[in-house]
């Protein structure tokens, strides 16, 4: 099959590295239609530093937790579906206001800090008194808790 000049030039083009993900399934796009191999370079299988720095889990702001809960998943910390619970923030949804906000009474403020560790302690209490047949829903709710108690007093810094 021949290629036209353009796409001919954009497959021999590097790959720019940034915060996109590309389906495995698209080798195509990928020189060579081959998948890059770092498992022989040993400062990419080797981190000198953690993969998500030491934050203050008590004063994120809903928007920063969405940047936050993406950063973990593209560095293996978390599976998907934990991305998904992690990652929905109701406060940045457009009808926040016709909704939760119309039932509380409280504005949408997905720029205002609040403590992640708390809700999610309160939610995993929630989950283990009304749903505790959901075991998997537990455990995945175990998790993100004891990332976020991670990353909120780390263990690794050095004085």
């Amino acid at each position: 099959m021949k290629l036209d000049g353009s796409i001919q030039q954009k497959l021999s083009e590097p790959l720019v590295a940034g915060r996109s993900l590309v389906p495995v399934g698209q080798k195509s796009l990928v020189p060579n239609g081959r998948l890059v191999d770092h498992s022989s370079d040993v400062d990419r299988t080797i981190s000198k530093k953690p993969a998500v720095p030491a934050t203050d889990m008590r004063q994120m702001s809903p928007r920063r937790m969405t940047v936050m809960s993406l950063d973990l998943y593209v560095a293996g910390i978390i599976e998907w579906e934990e991305y998904e619970m992690l990652a929905f923030q109701a406060e940045l949804h457009p009808d926040y206001a016709k909704t939760i906000g119309a039932l509380t009474g409280e504005p949408a403020q997905p720029d205002h800090p609040k403590d992640f560790i708390e809700e999610w302690e309160n939610r995993l209490a929630f989950q283990r008194r009304y749903n505790p047949d959901n075991v998997r829903r537990i455990r995945r709710t175990e998790h993100i808790n004891n990332i976020l108690h991670q990353i909120d007093a780390p263990t690794h810094l050095v004085a």
